[in-house]
């Protein structure tokens, strides 16, 4: 099962683990941005993907899901 994008609740995981299902765990990382306005492609639109000030943000969304969802046996990948 893909979580598409988003940590799921809890309880989502423990019927997983229960179930025999296989996971994605995802975090909140859509970091591609937008790579067109108006038909002209322009990476300085590519946020915040591109951007070292958003490092600290998609460390901390992703750190607290591994840590959030660590001890269930149904995540085979993060």
């Amino acid at each position: 099962v893909r979580t598409s994008h988003y940590p799921n609740a809890t309880y989502f995981y423990e019927l997983c683990d229960k179930y025999g299902l296989y996971v994605i765990d995802e975090a909140n990382l859509e970091t591609h941005g937008t790579w067109q306005v108006l038909g002209k492609a322009q990476r300085t639109y590519a946020l915040p993907g591109d951007k070292p000030e958003w490092l600290g943000n998609v460390l901390d969304r992703a750190e607290s899901m591994v840590e959030r969802d660590k001890n269930h046996p149904s995540i085979i990948i993060w």
